[in-house]
């Protein structure tokens, strides 16, 4: 047995041995180099360094499998095809979305045109690069075309039709112009706001947010509707570093302001801290209904935002003991992710140690990973791992259930080395059942039906929800399909709440498969998939 493992360790809660992730990269043959620069020397720092890994799923040829996109910075991006038997091989395309011109770091699929193709959108230390999917025949650089190719320092993107209007939108955030830039220009490291035409096109709409609260230097954002009330609201989290505002959250107030009312409501929720903000995971971690936040944080503690289900939350970060703070930690790119299927949402945090020594690597050395546990009581455990294998930072991570055993997978972009796939293997030794769904908008919901809500009730009382959305962490894009896990219970309700308000239910659902809904289907009450 093969288990995740540092060079170094605090003290952990020992996990049963059962539980765990297998680096499977060699045998995936994923196999391509990260090689990126942040500082030379602390008294001369490299201008053009980049803090950023990409790593995003999609399934760009609508087989039915995830493929895979990774950034390499200074390398040449690669899209891996899914071969549907535990490997991937780099796709013909895939020179098509290298994009070896400026370095590159995040990465994200999303269907913005509707037209059934999921299209990919990366962030670069220059102009960002939209990629249109003709038919999973080629990609077309629209960038020019659609006006989305914002030229700062790009981190994370996300996706998600705020206006509800069958089209998605996107946000777009950028970290400070450090170190190029003496003194710091704010304007630099604005994120930036798009509203879909629907043409193809995109008009710049970042006028309707508070200008001075676009201005911190941003590793993620989430578009999330953390209140409940049916339209999707935005988190974005920032690094202390520069022009330190905290974390934003814009309440989706609806039409009207000129355009579209943002309400920041980053104060009056308990929403707006102050920290190293890199990676940030949305998700019910309790099961009471309503959204939580998780983001992580340098050498003080991550911090767990409980969604309080009347517009505020509350720093639960003690009380589910995972703060991680070790005086070393810096944490980077976080997940909410069932890895056991036992219908409560756990924690994966990717991370690198702090060392006294400021040069290349001074804040990028090798670090255990977090993975957290959830009790089920409102408090995680640390998993107990070893120090075999680790030999380079984690950055940047996303989620997928790859190889379609029933088990969620990660991706980590590991710093200045290359990605690490790590195949969960908790299905080996484990009868727990589970239900995977993916959903397809129509009409006037966007296709890839960013924004819909399931709710799934299992014979033991529990109600689990979840959201689909695109866009999360610390340049990452999970796979959109909404994973349940189910332990030994069975199944009694399966509801949709679709971004248009209608509500559908599917009642004909067997457990242990993955299910492909439409909302035309829904609606008829053929959930057969």
């Amino acid at each position: 047995m093969f288990l995740i493992c540092l060079l170094f360790a605090p003290i952990v809660i020992a996990q049963p041995e059962e539980i765990v992730f297998r680096d499977v990269t060699d045998q995936a043959r994923i196999n391509v180099p990260h090689r990126a620069i942040w500082y030379e020397d602390i008294l001369d720092p490299y201008e053009n360094g980049y803090l950023a890994t990409g790593q995003a799923w999609g399934d760009f040829n609508n087989d039915g499998w995830v493929d895979l996109y990774v950034t390499g910075n200074l390398e040449p991006n690669v899209l891996y095809i899914n071969q549907q038997d535990g490997t991937f091989g780099v796709a013909s395309q895939s020179e098509q979305v290298a994009v070896t011109d400026v370095p590159s770091g995040g990465a994200i699929w999303a269907d913005y045109d509707n037209d059934g193709w999921r299209d990919l959108y990366v962030l670069n230390l220059g102009a960002n690069r939209l990629f249109r999917n003709v038919r999973g025949e080629y990609f077309e650089d629209v960038t020019l075309h659609a006006g989305v190719g914002d030229a700062r320092k790009g981190t994370t993107a996300a996706w998600a039709d705020y206006d509800n209007d069958g089209f998605l939108d996107l946000y777009v955030t950028n970290w400070s112009c450090q170190h190029a830039c003496d003194p710091v220009d704010l304007s630099l490291s604005q994120d930036v706001l798009y509203h879909n035409q629907g043409d193809g096109t995109f008009a710049d709409v970042s006028h309707l947010l508070d200008y001075d609260r676009l201005l911190g230097a941003g590793f993620a954002a989430s578009f999330a509707d953390y209140d409940n009330d049916g339209d999707l609201d935005l988190y974005v989290v920032n690094d202390k570093v520069s022009h330190p505002i905290g974390n934003v959250l814009w309440r989706n107030d609806g039409a009207g302001c000129e355009g579209w009312c943002w309400t920041d409501v980053s104060a009056q929720a308990g929403a707006q801290a102050v920290v190293h903000g890199m990676g940030l995971a949305t998700g019910d971690y309790d099961n009471d209904g309503d959204l939580d936040f998780y983001f992580s944080n340098l050498v003080k503690p991550m911090v767990l935002l409980q969604n309080q289900g009347d517009g505020t939350f509350v720093d639960r970060t003690d009380v589910a003991r995972v703060g991680y703070d070790t005086e070393r930690t810096v944490g980077w790119g976080t997940a909410f992710l069932d890895f056991d299927n036992d219908g409560w949402l756990d924690i994966y945090l990717g991370t690198s140690g702090l060392s006294a020594n400021y040069g290349q690597a001074g804040m990028l050395y090798p670090f255990v990973d977090g993975i957290f546990h959830n009790r089920r009581d409102g408090s995680f455990a640390r998993l107990d791992v070893e120090a075999r294998w680790k030999q380079a930072a984690s950055m940047g991570l996303a989620t997928a259930d790859y190889d379609h055993d029933g088990f969620v997978d990660v991706i980590v972009g590991h710093w200045n080395k290359g990605y690490r796939l790590y195949r969960n293997e908790v299905g080996q030794h484990s009868d727990y059942r589970w239900l995977t769904i993916r959903l397809t908008g129509t009409d006037a919901v966007n296709r890839d039906a960013i924004g819909a809500r399931v709710r799934v009730t299992t014979d033991d009382g529990l109600t689990q929800m979840r959201e689909v959305k695109s866009g999360s962490s610390l340049g990452a894009g999970d796979d959109t399909a909404l994973h349940f896990g189910l332990g030994n219970a069975n199944l009694v309700d399966v509801t949709i709440q679709w971004p248009n308000g209608i509500t559908t239910t599917c009642d004909r659902l067997d457990t242990n498969q993955i299910w492909q809904i439409s909302l035309a289907e829904a609606q008829a009450s053929d959930c057969s998939g």
